[in-house]
């Protein structure tokens, strides 16, 4: 899950080197599909879903099934995402439906423990903070890697308890 991660963040920083760097910064993730940044821009989206399969799985095979019902879901959303042009409604209703879902899903699994979930609620604000109100596709950018940062957390933790039960059995 790491490596997946990682993978995502090297592409994206890589992407915003390569396309136009001067301008890059406010575009949305889809906008990379198009023109002569789409191998990198699909391979962004590739990378994500590399993530959300691997989150998946592991949620699965770990813990709640129901859990990683709830993050495939996600995937399909996920891929309406990269495979339709960015100027449909459709593309963006469920791009932002799949923000929504995830940011939803990770309120769910902070019930728990309220500072955490404060801290998760306050995070969409926070980052328009953070960006300036500059443009949608910097915030955009900014949420989608807070998701994966949370993700790639959420996974360590909930894996870790399991992996060493695991180790200990064999």
């Amino acid at each position: 899950m790491k490596l997946a991660a990682l993978l995502f963040f090297a592409l994206l920083i890589y992407v915003h080197q390569v396309c136009s760097p001067s301008v890059a910064l406010d575009w949305p993730l889809s906008a990379f599909r198009e023109g002569e940044c789409a191998p990198l821009g699909y391979a962004l989206f590739a990378a994500i879903g590399l993530v959300t399969a691997v989150y998946s799985v592991d949620l699965r095979r770990f813990r709640d099934p129901i859990e990683a019902l709830d993050t495939i879901g996600f995937g399909v959303l996920l891929l309406f995402v990269s495979v339709s042009p960015n100027r449909w409604m459709f593309h963006r209703v469920s791009a932002f439906t799949l923000l929504g879902c995830a940011y939803l899903f990770f309120s769910i699994q902070l019930r728990n423990n309220r500072p955490l979930l404060l801290m998760h609620l306050c995070a969409p604000i926070v980052l328009a903070v953070l960006t300036g109100f500059e443009s949608y596709g910097i915030w955009q950018k900014a949420l989608i890697s807070y998701f994966v940062v949370v993700a790639t957390i959420h996974h360590h933790v909930a894996t870790r308890d399991t992996r060493g039960t695991d180790a200990a059995a064999a």
